[in-house]
């Protein structure tokens, strides 16, 4: 059985998807933490060894079973055709998985433990197109990929997952076009007050909204998801920099300060610092009066790489920084302590039924002492009446933001002078 290449491989996919033959199944592996384990090899030839040592563990594997077809589709990922069930193909799958657990792979006279995962999906000819199976067994990949080391995945042509992993490719081309053609604006919600002390200046979130050739704004868009699902969010927000510093040069001065969401992507893209700098020079924006947020699930998931970029962001620009989405990450009292921002901002999750419901409240409650333990104010999400405002303020959380205290409105529209 010889090896084909990516065109030959995926060609074959296609054939077989359009034959209408049920008994087919694709079998995507991918060498987990790949770059990681070549990082210690001792050139690229070791690396190479390294590759050509787990294309045989799986070659050995299935070259016995009916009509097998293997090809390489990437420099860490094999892909293997099988005329079986799904059911069988899954064993055999698992079966893979394992063969890596088990045993180590010796180069140069060391040994390494790579490990596999797996994504399976029946060449079905539901999916219509190969494109549509690729994107199927890469949405596998995906998420064995985020539950850990030795998974397999399986994935359908009707599996819920899928269908919205369609619906967010299809706005990819949308968010390219979009950020070329300026069409996306910004809009900013106010974030106010609870208490009726004197607070200096207004504070707003600057959000973004696509607006299409109608002029018709999208406010339900899942362009965020789709830009984090596709590695395009670090493109998002260098946009929404840009065009707010083209806004801030334009309006007349107040001291309100606008807070930016900032995606992990940005927070490992250590160049943004310099080009923060010099956007703030350019259009002579006064960095106290930019907020950046950046999400606690974020800030728990690059630990080191988020301290290091907020004391940057605070330290030699002088922003002032939020930790979003308080109370769904760890919420480690810790940690919260090591992170130098000015606002917690508390889940909108909690805030919905906290009324309600004893565990939400209690959350608030841990947050806002925790806030005041450390010198920090609170900010609560999604406001949407008088009586959350008033046991907000009782609980003793300092701001607020959601449409009872004040919607979205348009803030700058970048093809507009």
């Amino acid at each position: 059985m010889n090896l084909l290449t990516r065109p030959s491989f995926i060609q074959t996919i296609g054939q077989i998807s359009s034959s209408n033959d049920p008994h087919h199944t694709l079998i995507y592996t991918e060498i987990n933490h790949a770059p990681k384990i070549a990082s210690l090899l001792q050139g690229i030839t070791a690396e190479e060894q390294l590759i050509s040592a787990i294309q045989l563990i799986i070659y050995n594997r299935i070259k016995h079973l009916p009509n097998a077809c293997m090809g390489k589709l990437g420099w860490n990922r094999f892909a293997v055709i099988l005329k079986l069930p799904v059911k069988e193909c899954l064993e055999i799958a698992e079966d893979l998985a394992q063969l890596l657990d088990n045993q180590s792979v010796d180069i140069e006279g060391v040994s390494y433990y790579p490990k596999l995962i797996i994504g399976v999906t029946p060449l079905s000819p539901e999916y219509k197109t190969t494109e549509r199976i690729l994107a199927a067994v890469d949405e596998a990949l995906f998420q064995a990929r985020r539950t850990g080391n030795s998974i397999v995945k399986l994935i359908e042509h009707d599996d819920p997952i899928l269908h919205d992993y369609y619906d967010s490719l299809s706005l990819l081309p949308v968010i390219t076009e979009g950020l070329k053609n300026q069409s996306f604006v910004l809009f900013a919600q106010p974030i106010v007050p609870i208490a009726q002390q004197a607070v200096d200046g207004q504070k707003y979130e600057v959000l973004l909204r696509y607006k299409n050739q109608k002029g018709i704004i999208d406010l339900e868009g899942r362009f965020l998801q789709t830009a984090e699902l596709f590695h395009v969010s670090r493109e998002v927000d260098f946009y929404v920099v840009h065009q707010f510093c083209r806004f801030f040069a334009q309006q007349r001065q107040t001291n309100a300060v606008y807070s930016l969401n900032i995606s992990g992507s940005t927070i490992r893209y250590s160049p943004f610092i310099d080009l923060l700098q010099k956007e703030f020079k350019q259009f002579g924006v006064n960095p106290e009066q930019v907020c950046f947020e950046i999400t606690e699930t974020v800030a728990d998931r690059d630990y080191k790489q988020a301290i290091h970029f907020m004391n940057l962001l605070k330290n030699r620009l002088g922003c002032q920084l939020s930790l979003d989405d308080i109370g769904i990450g760890s919420s480690n009292l810790a940690n919260l302590s090591k992170f130098n921002v000015d606002f917690l901002k508390i889940d909108g999750s909690f805030i919905n039924n906290f009324l309600v419901e004893p565990y939400s409240e209690l959350v608030i409650n841990f947050i806002t002492s925790a806030a005041k333990l450390y010198g920090r104010k609170t900010i609560a999400e999604y406001v949407e009446n008088a009586q959350q405002l008033a046991k907000l303020k009782e609980l003793g959380v300092d701001f607020a933001q959601g449409y009872f205290t004040g919607k979205p409105e348009m803030l700058f529209d970048p093809m507009v002078d």
